[in-house]
């Protein structure tokens, strides 16, 4: 008997609208799927339906895009309608959001720079997305990448006001253009239009409040007021909106560009500006600086983390998330002034209603895998005492697992040749709890479809 090719998992991985996605394996070609099921509207399908369905969805698969899940197959069948795609493994920004508060705007410049890329590609085929949003982008376990998902099928603008009249709505409320949601022409400017609203939120942790703009960079001295700029331009009319996706990710990138010296920035810049600067740096280039302006960036440092000012959190946050990696060539006291409070930041600082600082644990893990002798003696000595000062049956599954994956990165170096008693003391410690608990959040267990349900 012929081995069948794709077999799929019971429960949905996510519903919404018409539509329901199912993750699945590809038993020929022995991947992991996602596929998005169609088949509640065969009830209302023609065969004229069926045939431009048909022909968009090979529209479709004509995308070829790092950042765009492929269409790997289709089931058009009298009783099946299937979409199947590439499975990527992550967590959408919407779930991010909601487990973390706002994120970094280094990251989200990769992140956002990476959607545009997507959607230049998509819009020079002549495909609108239309349902631009968090629950659309999927970001990798490593926060490397970011996926453009639930293309879909390019529905037309005929299909969606039969649709629409139907009961369902192409987009999502809170993410439309004007024009969008008075079911009016689209553009590829209404894709942009969704982009900066989704932009803001992931600054932010919130929506942009109705009529009444609040600028970013007031709140958060780490992002530029060009970031706000841009944002407005793309919420213009339609018509005298940003003129391209591509030119939505210069104008992102050319944000966090430096315009002025080191200098310049460290005797009269503002933080923003700061770390574009530090982010040009490597960890040999930062340990080269001028002694004064090599202490005066830790003692900038030092003066943001310990302000006490909620505006100053995500701009200390990001710094010490630079300063991590770039640190490791400094003299051991000075990777000290780092590591002691980003250990303490990573886990238990109070972000709003957040605790800790995602990105923050992976910029220590990263420099615990690459650390040499001296960093790695600092960033064990530092961990070891962090350790010391919590109750680690107290905390929650997430951080018990970020916890494990530095102390195992600490102790796979082989650097770490002294001093291992108390991280394997605190390994056992966290392997026991978590396998006395149900699981809860598992970074690797984490992963959601390449295809989201639209008009959730």
């Amino acid at each position: 008997m012929a081995e069948q090719r794709f077999v799929f998992e019971a429960a949905p991985h996510d519903t919404g609208g018409f539509a329901e996605v199912i993750k699945g394996r590809d038993n020929y070609l022995e991947r992991d799927v996602a596929v998005k099921v169609l088949d509640p509207l065969l009830s209302r399908f023609q065969e004229a339906d069926r045939e431009r369905f048909r022909r968009e969805a090979r529209i479709l698969a004509k995308l070829s895009h790092p950042n765009i899940p492929a269409i790997s197959d289709v089931d058009f069948s009298d009783k099946h309608f299937h979409i199947i795609f590439e499975f990527v493994a992550g967590d959408n920004l919407k779930k991010i959001l909601q487990e973390n508060g706002a994120c970094q705007l280094l990251d989200v410049r990769r992140w956002f720079a990476q959607i545009a890329s997507a959607l230049e590609h998509a819009h020079s085929l002549g495909i609108i997305h239309r349902d631009i949003k968090p629950a659309n982008i999927i970001v990798t376990p490593n926060r490397d990448a970011a996926y453009l998902v639930d293309f879909g099928i390019a529905i037309s603008a005929e299909d969606g006001k039969r649709l629409t009249k139907d009961g369902y709505v192409i987009g999502t409320p809170g993410y439309m253009s004007p024009e969008q949601e008075a079911g009016e022409p689209v553009d590829n400017s209404t894709d942009l239009y969704s982009l900066a609203i989704g932009l803001y939120e992931v600054l932010s942790a919130s929506r942009i409040p109705v009529g009444d703009y609040q600028p970013l960079s007031l709140a958060n001295e780490a992002i530029p007021p060009d970031v706000d700029v841009l944002i407005q331009d793309c919420l213009r009319p339609k018509g005298e909106r940003v003129g391209s996706a591509r030119e939505f990710a210069a104008r992102l990138n050319g944000a966090l560009k430096p315009a002025r010296t080191l200098s310049e920035v460290l005797a009269h810049g503002r933080l923003h500006e700061l770390t574009a600067v530090i982010e040009q740096y490597s960890a040999q280039d930062f340990a080269k600086l001028p002694a004064g302006q090599r202490v005066l960036i830790l003692e900038k440092t030092a003066d943001v983390v310990n302000s006490g000012d909620e505006r100053l959190d995500y701009a200390g946050a990001q710094l010490l998330e630079q300063l991590v990696e770039r640190g490791l060539v400094l003299a051991p006291d000075e990777y000290r002034s780092i590591v002691t409070p980003a250990f303490v930041w990573a886990f238990e600082k109070k972000f709003g209603a957040y605790s800790g600082k995602d990105p923050l644990c992976i910029a220590l893990e990263k420099a615990a895998y690459q650390a040499q002798a001296q960093a790695h003696q600092v960033l064990r000595e530092e961990f070891t005492a962090f350790l010391t000062s919590i109750k680690i049956e107290d905390k929650e599954d997430w951080y018990l697992h970020l916890l494990r994956k530095i102390i195992q990165t600490l102790m796979a170096n082989p650097c770490c040749t002294a001093d291992v008693g108390p991280l394997a003391e605190a390994l056992r410690t966290v392997n026991k709890l978590q396998r006395s608990r149900p699981e809860r959040r598992n970074g690797d267990a984490a992963s959601i479809g390449a295809c989201k349900a639209p008009h959730q």
